[in-house]
């Protein structure tokens, strides 16, 4: 909700950067956790010593936070204005379906690529890992990046070039005789699709005639979904040893987002509405 409220007030796309952090405190924590276990820290100290660290981040970071006072300045919309719990659901379900989409592909890779290699490609325990951290490299350079396309070429043609690479990737990994080949796709898998998150709630924060902390709460019920959905239906397929399957899943369900993607120009419908109110 703060990212697409700053990213109001700059009046340009930062979303995918806000999200490229996220991908780097992933990595971080990562590299905490092995740390952690290199040096028999148990599991209540290593988690507290986070806890610690969040609650003081927070509470550094929190007097600088906007406030809703700010936001109806900027955007010249008064609190009574504001329709409180107003959320149009078709383009909200056309954004959620990619996000339920998006999680499921990224289930596969995040709980799944590193059997997929160990088991069916024949990786060794060192490499088989290897899959998910070339994802995360590419999700935070896909992210850092994200927000000069959209600046460029808008959030229509960045979400349909990120799914076809997206597929192209699933594709490869689909395919892949070697663990080599493998890491690569899920390389560039991450360069395509994890832009699509980011956007995805940047477009709900800016769906006309909705309150914006009211759209995004309600789209991150479908991250649950997807993840839910993702868990449940991958799981299932890994519990019956078809692990080259988990990828056709979502190879055949991501193009869907190139269908829908029209949902993320809701600016241009706020432009359009403005230029034929009377």
């Amino acid at each position: 909700m703060q990212g697409v409220t700053v990213q109001r007030l700059y009046g340009r796309s930062i979303m995918t950067s806000f999200h490229g952090m996220w991908s780097i405190g992933a990595i971080a924590g990562a590299l905490y956790a092995a740390g952690c276990a290199k040096l028999d820290i148990g599991l209540m100290p290593s988690l507290v010593a986070v806890g610690v660290v969040c609650m003081a981040a927070a509470l550094v970071t929190g007097p600088y936070l906007v406030r809703p006072t700010v936001e109806h300045e900027a955007s010249d919309v008064s609190e009574v204005e504001r329709p409180p719990l107003h959320v149009p659901w078709r383009p909200l379900v056309a954004l959620g379906l990619v996000v339920v989409v998006f999680y499921l592909a990224d289930t596969s890779v995040m709980s799944w690529s590193t059997l997929y290699l160990h088991d069916v490609l024949d990786a060794a325990k060192s490499v088989a890992p290897l899959g998910y951290a070339a994802y995360q490299v590419g999700a935070v350079v896909s992210r850092l990046v994200g927000d000069r396309f959209v600046v460029r070429y808008g959030a229509v043609a960045v979400v349909r070039t990120g799914t076809v690479i997206g597929v192209v990737a699933l594709a490869l990994v689909v395919v892949a005789p070697s663990p080599a080949l493998a890491i690569a796709a899920f390389g560039l898998m991450g360069l395509g699709l994890p832009v699509v998150i980011p956007l995805a709630f940047a477009a709900a924060g800016n769906l006309p005639g909705s309150d914006a902390d009211v759209a995004i709460a309600r789209l991150n019920l479908f991250n649950y979904l997807g993840n839910i959905i993702g868990a449940g239906l991958i799981g299932a397929l890994a519990t019956e040893g078809a692990l080259r399957w988990i990828y056709v899943v979502p190879l055949v369900l991501v193009p869907l987002i190139v269908l829908v993607a029209r949902a993320f120009a809701p600016d241009r419908e706020i432009a359009a509405a403005v230029r034929t109110r009377p």
